[in-house]
């Protein structure tokens, strides 16, 4: 009877801890990138009522050109994260500045895969991006060192004339700064 009641009580416990493990996983701005888990208590989260103004750059390899590298998808986590903690979408101010290694990636979808051969991963990564109001910025310098041609650029990403100047200009203007390989 005792060993009845013990294994009872060891299922219960085990079924409980289960249901109170379980995770919620939530892309409440960008939806098909940047999943992130939806915490019952934080102690320190975004300020809903502020406007986040934050550039990011990209300098990632591609190594694996058939996935988009995890700094780049980190861009829809981030905007992800603000968004579960109560930012709305017109208060967040990004921009992403690519270049060095990361530049081909801004390529549209038939030179990448003339490139590459294979389906870019990043076209639909950042046309998401864009539509959710980001700037995508390529260095002019290093497109350009890389061998890429102007028309052979996605649609909606920006020219700049470097990262340098870029990145000079956005933090000038009030913008927090990431860098992400």
């Amino acid at each position: 009877m005792k060993l009845r009641i013990i294994i009872a009580f060891s299922l219960l416990l085990i079924t409980q801890l289960s249901f109170s493990q379980e995770k919620k996983w939530v892309n409440p701005i960008i939806k098909n990138y940047g999943r992130i888990l939806e915490l019952e208590k934080v102690d320190v989260e975004p300020d809903p009522n502020m406007e986040y103004k934050i550039l990011i750059e990209l300098v990632h390899k591609l190594d694996k050109p058939e996935s988009a590298a995890f700094a780049a998808t980190n861009v829809a986590r981030l905007i992800n994260l603000h968004g579960v903690g109560g930012v709305k979408p017109e208060n967040l101010k990004v921009a992403v500045v690519i270049h060095a290694g990361a530049t081909s990636s801004v390529l549209n979808a038939d030179a990448y895969k003339t490139k590459y051969e294979v389906e870019s991963p990043y076209a639909p990564l950042y046309k998401e991006l864009m539509e959710a109001g980001v700037e995508v910025i390529v260095c002019g310098q290093s497109y350009s060192m890389y061998g890429n041609k102007v028309e052979d650029l996605m649609p909606g990403v920006k020219i700049g004339t470097s990262a340098l100047t870029t990145i000079s200009t956005y933090q000038l203007k009030g913008y927090a700064f990431f860098k992400w390989e």
